[in-house]
């Protein structure tokens, strides 16, 4: 009755997967009015709209000359060179920008209407592609993602303080490599009822200095004094529906049983059931008994600590395979603490193929080494 009970959750979380709507009405920032020019021209999006007083951005490619045209200029907002750097769209044509950090305290946002409201207590993934501009003098640790039971309008152009987002870590490595789109993602549990979706910057934690600069002929404006400005570009934003969590209790409170039995302090077990879409550290949806079940176990052993270790087949490049397990690693960390586990209890690395377990040169070698395993120690 468990396998059968289990398969039938499994094909149930496939149906839904495979699915899955995008909520977000424009994700690439396509639907426009009209091709901008100019920076500050978000509003000729027909879905985005800047929140506040701070002019957030649309760039575009259009190949139009403006007035501030020499022979080898361009559109401020042209795709891919433009005032803020050279970027091609993650897919597309189009991206927004926007100032996570500026003078004062200056920010900007972005926001955007759902094509529906979200429904009480379902657990949504969101994710964005993210990319710091190539003349952004500095970084910022962490950006937020708020949903709204309304259209927001400030007047201000200051720092949004009224709200409770939540928070996606976007620091060190996207500072590093400005050149690369950035998968960032965290889930979130609906109150129920929200129409908006608000991203942008609030609380900063950490502001550090790339080393960057804009070459001297170029008009940008980013400020060229150190650990001041910090400029990103956003592209295919997504909302969709994952589960809701008394769907999957049952299964994970028999799974807790079984895994509760398994493991102690020192033992080593790899999550058999915890899977990834291909070259993604996206879960499938088979994957979340799993994850619940291990989030109760630590729930109900407060002394245990847990280490999570992604690692890869040696197929490819070997740095591409080591961020990829990190990457893993990483989303199942930040499942547990989604569930309730306390990020202090929480460790997670990422090996590539350095240790492998089975023979690579074999197709069933490769993938019982493309694994997450972890490991529990008391306090």
């Amino acid at each position: 009755m468990k396998q059968t009970l289990l398969t039938l959750i499994i094909g149930v979380f496939y149906f839904n997967f495979n699915r899955a709507q995008n909520l977000v009405p424009d994700p690439g920032f396509e639907k426009n009015k009209f091709v901008p020019t100019e920076f500050s021209a978000i509003n000729a999006s027909s879905s985005w709209s800047r929140p506040s007083g701070g002019t957030s951005d649309l760039f575009c490619k259009c190949d139009r000359k403006t007035k501030y045209q020499t022979d080898k200029a361009y559109s401020f907002v042209d795709v891919p060179l433009n005032a803020m750097g050279n970027q091609q769209a993650h897919s597309g044509t189009c991206y927004g920008g926007l100032f996570a950090h500026s003078h004062g305290d200056y920010r900007e946002y972005l926001q955007t209407y759902l094509s529906e409201p979200l429904k009480k207590n379902m657990v949504y993934r969101f994710q964005m592609y993210l990319s710091l501009a190539d003349y952004s003098r500095a970084y910022v640790d962490q950006l937020g993602v708020c949903f709204t039971k309304t259209k927001l309008n400030y007047a201000s152009s200051d720092v949004i303080t009224d709200l409770e987002p939540m928070y996606i870590k976007v620091g060190s490595e996207i500072g590093d490599e400005v050149e690369e789109w950035h998968l960032c993602e965290i889930l979130y549990k609906a109150m129920g009822g929200e129409t908006h979706l608000l991203i942008g910057s609030f609380e900063i934690n950490e502001l550090k200095e790339t080393g960057f600069k804009a070459p001297k002929e170029m008009r940008t404006r980013i400020n060229q004094n150190d650990s001041r400005d910090a400029y990103y570009y956003v592209d295919d934003v997504s909302l969709e529906e994952i589960f809701q969590p008394e769907d999957i209790a049952e299964e994970a409170d028999s799974v807790t049983e079984i895994i509760t039995k398994e493991i102690s302090p020192g033992t080593m077990l790899v999550m058999k059931n915890v899977l990834f879409l291909a070259n993604e550290s996206i879960f499938l949806p088979s994957s979340y008994p799993e994850l619940d079940a291990i989030a109760n176990a630590l729930a109900e052993n407060p002394a245990w600590r847990i280490k999570i270790f992604g690692h890869t087949d040696n197929s490819g490049n070997e740095k591409a395979n080591k961020k990829l397990s990190f990457e893993r690693a990483k989303a199942v960390a930040e499942h547990l603490i989604f569930r309730g586990i306390n990020s202090s209890r929480i460790s997670y690395e990422g090996f590539g193929s350095e240790h492998p377990v089975a023979d690579n040169t074999s197709e069933q070698g490769k993938q019982l080494n493309r694994r997450v395993e972890f490991k529990i120690e008391e306090k």
